[in-house]
């Protein structure tokens, strides 16, 4: 109390004497961020609020994926409500970057962090060559190879696409209740015509995109995997559906499937889930389509993080991203809700992959170490599909599932998908090419 008296006899002598007194500076208030985040996410995000506890406050709110465009269009109406930083499906940044609704990042973090992500970030890259997005996770398809179940009907580990169908008819022949993964939500559309490179959303600029299901790059995905479903080991069904889970996943009966790298954590081995036995389970690399001299997956997934251009502390915002994506006490060590640590998905940053591949080689679930073959499928997402403005993932995960499993026809559900895929993007002013 001493100090403030004498600092309070001081101004006062001053005043006195007719000199002029300066206002102290108050001093900076502390930052604010408001934070949206799926499940997964959220006890990074809680944990990062702890760390940055009077440093910067951080408000964690919890928030499902799909709901964050409509959010936004009511926050732009009622002008206010915006989060700082959000995570969000891959192709938010195109539709926030069209309504002006997302922060271009590149001068918020040193260019070493843009270094880091520049081989995991390309999604967010506009085609002004300025970052809009920190993507936290890459979402590459792998092949899931059931090594037991594999070793006791005698197959070898397919390497193209036509032994990967070989197998399956040998399975409907000779091993039939077994099957070879499901098809429906996003199955078809990441792990067969994405990595056929079926032009169904091959966007070239923000106005023109390319629509075309019968090329022949999808007329050969659709082909292949049709004796599959009209034999049942292919499933029209979602690999995480009540049905596909009785009558394959829950027994122990996928031979092997194509699915994001993410599979292994949140569909294979769940009690909840297919809940296969430790010991099992690898991943293995894409097989190859004929003539083809790259084995391309697609990406099933891989979200992002996006700042608003109403954020007051924009930096602070990023800040968050980067510690999700490459920070230890997030990518490895964090206590999640079942027990395990660290984050569940491949991280796209590659300081953060190099951490998280200790995490992943080392445990003794996986028959094998599964990190190889994500890795070398991490640099093989072929790039000719493209962020577009439109709900492009809602239409294969409705239209063209709902299609198939309906018609049983996977180039019907994929015309089904186009035509309406067309309406969507004429809609909001793109010009479609359909060949």
């Amino acid at each position: 109390m001493k100090k403030k008296y004498s600092m309070i006899a001081v101004a006062g002598a001053v005043a006195i004497a007719g000199a002029t007194l300066t206002t102290m500076p108050a001093h900076a208030a502390t930052p604010s961020i408001t934070i949206w985040v799926d499940a997964p996410r959220l006890p990074g995000a809680q944990l990062y609020a702890k760390i940055m506890k009077g440093k910067v406050n951080v408000k964690v709110e919890l928030h499902a994926q799909g709901d964050l465009v409509q959010k936004i269009a009511l926050f732009n109406r009622v002008k206010k409500g915006w989060p700082d930083v959000v995570f969000g499906p891959p192709n938010d940044v195109s539709v926030l970057a069209d309504n002006n609704n997302v922060l271009a990042l590149n001068n918020l973090a040193d260019a070493a962090f843009w270094k880091d992500m520049a081989g995991g970030n390309n999604w967010c890259k506009g085609s002004d060559g300025k970052y809009y997005c920190v993507k936290n996770d890459l979402a590459q398809d792998v092949l899931w190879v059931n090594t037991k179940l594999m070793k006791d009907f005698g197959y070898k580990v397919p390497t193209t696409m036509d032994a990967f169908a070989a197998i399956g008819a040998d399975i409907a022949k000779n091993h039939p209740g077994y099957s070879l993964g499901a098809l429906g939500t996003q199955g078809m559309y990441s792990g067969y015509l994405w990595p056929s490179q079926c032009p169904v959303n091959a966007a070239t600029s923000s106005t023109v995109v390319t629509i075309a299901p019968n090329s022949p790059k999808c007329t050969r995905a659709t082909a292949l995997v049709q004796p599959m479903i009209e034999s049942g080991v292919l499933s029209t069904s979602a690999p995480w559906d009540a049905d596909f889970i009785a009558d394959f996943g829950s027994k122990d009966k996928v031979v092997m499937t194509i699915g994001p790298s993410w599979f292994g954590e949140f569909v294979i081995r769940p009690a909840s889930s297919w809940n296969v036995p430790a010991g099992e389970i690898t991943a293995a690399p894409m097989p190859f389509w004929a003539g083809e001299k790259v084995n391309y997956s697609g990406e099933w997934g891989g979200g992002i993080y996006t700042v608003s251009p109403h954020a007051k502390f924009p930096k602070e915002a990023l800040a968050f991203a980067k510690f999700m994506v490459s920070d230890k006490r997030n990518v490895v060590d964090v206590l999640n809700p079942d027990g395990s640590h660290g984050a569940p998905t491949f991280p796209a940053s590659a300081a953060g992959n190099a951490l998280w591949k200790a995490k992943i080689s080392s445990d003794k679930y996986y028959a094998a170490d599964p990190y190889p073959a994500m890795l070398a499928q991490s640099t093989k997402i072929f790039p000719g599909e493209k962020p577009v403005s439109y709900d492009s993932n809602g239409a294969m995960e409705g239209t063209y599932s709902n299609s198939l499993k309906k018609n049983k026809n996977a180039q019907t559900a994929l015309n089904d998908f186009a035509a309406y895929a067309t309406g969507l993007a004429k809609q909001l002013g793109y010009t479609v090419k359909s060949a």
